[in-house]
């Protein structure tokens, strides 16, 4: 395991066992709590039940008494009647079992019998005070010794429910320590194996770098030894900074190789062009009559000369980069004014230009003149790639925000080699030139916010790839 890695796996690890032993807790925690619930409310129904049921027996038994006391009046009698009803009527709401449905309902209906003969039995209360103790009295007691014993039930499941609940939350606690326990153990191991991951890689950097480390002992404790890990910070420090001296003293050497090559370069760009015109002007000097100079003569100087400008021109655009002068410009106007520059070597070379742009304009906000710059690169490039003629294509299209300008010949295309440094300063696949031009072209490209690319065609030659962002 890596230290990059090392985090966020742990991190996710940790979080989905934490998640998990969560939701077990919750799980487990919830389940129990409705079970305690549940014979909480069992217990308090049988509870209210049973003193319903003992309610009615009290204003049963003063019934009895006040008929037996020959001292009744209408009133007490009605009061006690209507306080044996509302008894009865709560015992009727509490009832949830069969039997006490049924043991509450023989109750109401001999209250009720008791009640009809009261009422008819005007010359003989007796009767019903008779009722009363043999039938009514008997019911009520059935009915609250049931009561008695659902509640003794109801306080047995409720113990073993509150065992239940102790044991269900030690076992959540006995599982979380473990949890902790398992992770800590792992983050520690998984910790001791970086560690030993790094001390590896830095002995193998060592090994590769010629420097000896102080080799890391670990107590039994887990805990380094100080003064080693200080000296091995040290000895670290020391090969970063070799190994920063090292690649200064590389980039040196890159430069100044790339200085030769550039001088290379550009003599030999100067050299060639130089030595033509110097043989044409010492023939005309040892003989002025016969070795006088032609029209002929007078051209190829001049293109040696002009040859001799660009390559100082190129040179002088990759040191010292022109600033952008940005206008609103149209980019099939530009690609047009760089063709008409280019026009002539094309008919030279038997090169057919065919150019496809839409019939609105494309317009930029960019430097038109950098811009022709770096078309007339291109298509110089590809003109350089068909000496014995061919097709340069050109298309300008929209792409969404931005303009696209491709430039494909049917040349020879781009050398396997030169492919990956294509854009790297004097990689040239050509005998003559600095390797400077397309540099040149991607930086413009890049200044305009763009982009710049090239690729070989599977039909042969190659092509570039203009991006820009349109203006507005």
């Amino acid at each position: 395991m890596s230290l990059h890695n090392y985090p966020s796996r742990l991190l996710l690890a940790t979080g989905a066992s934490s998640a998990l032993l969560l939701i077990l807790s919750v799980a487990v925690a919830g389940y129990l709590n409705s079970q305690q619930v549940r014979t909480a409310d069992v217990l308090n129904e049988n509870i209210g039940s049973r003193r319903a049921a003992a309610d009615l027996r009290e204003t049963l038994t003063e019934l009895v008494a006040l008929h037996t006391s020959h001292k009744r009046g209408l009133t007490d009698l009605n009061r006690l009647h209507e306080r044996a009803l509302e008894h009865l009527a709560e015992i009727e709401r509490l009832a949830d079992k069969s039997n006490e449905k049924d043991l509450a309902e023989r109750v109401g209906d001999s209250f009720r019998v008791y009640l009809a003969l009261w009422k008819t039995g005007g010359s003989n209360p007796e009767a019903a005070t008779q009722y009363l103790v043999t039938n009514t009295i008997p019911a009520c007691d059935r009915l609250r010794d049931f009561n008695a014993e659902e509640i003794e039930k109801s306080e047995s499941d409720h113990r073993v429910t509150l065992r239940r609940l102790t044991w269900g939350f030690v076992a959540v606690g006995v599982l979380g320590s473990g949890a902790g326990l398992l992770l800590g153990y792992g983050l520690a191991r998984g910790l001791r194996r970086a560690m030993d991951s790094l001390l590896i890689r830095i002995q193998d950097a060592s090994g590769l770098s010629g420097q000896d480390l102080a080799t890391i002992e670990w107590q039994r404790d887990g805990r380094p030894v100080p003064e080693r890990v200080d000296g091995l910070a040290n000895r670290v420090e020391q090969v970063v900074r070799q190994l920063q001296q090292r690649e200064r003293d590389v980039q040196r050497a890159e430069r100044l190789a790339a200085v030769g090559q550039l001088a290379a370069g550009v003599a030999h760009e100067i050299r060639n062009p130089l030595t033509s015109v110097q043989l044409l002007v010492q023939t005309a000097r040892r003989d002025p009559v016969a070795g006088a100079l032609t029209d002929d003569d007078l051209a190829l100087i001049d293109n040696e000369l002009g040859r001799i400008e660009q390559s100082l021109r190129t040179l002088l655009d990759y040191a010292r980069p022109p600033k952008l002068e940005r206008v609103t410009c149209d980019l099939a106007a530009v690609v047009e004014g760089a063709l008409k520059l280019v026009r002539g070597r094309t008919g030279q070379q038997n090169v057919e230009i065919r150019l496809a742009a839409p019939r609105a304009a494309v317009p930029l906000n960019a430097d038109p003149g950098q811009l022709r710059q770096v078309l007339v690169n291109l298509v110089l490039n590809a003109l350089d790639a068909m000496p014995t003629g061919g097709a340069l294509d050109l298309a300008i299209a929209r792409d969404g925000p931005d303009a696209t300008l491709t430039v494909s010949d049917t040349g020879h295309g781009i050398a396997a080699d030169v492919v990956p440094r294509l854009f790297e300063p004097f990689a040239t696949g050509k005998e003559t030139g600095v390797g400077l031009g397309l540099v040149v072209c991607k930086r413009i490209v890049e200044d305009h916010g763009g982009t710049l690319r090239g690729f070989n065609r599977p039909t042969g030659g190659a092509t570039f790839c203009v991006r820009l962002p349109v203006a507005g």
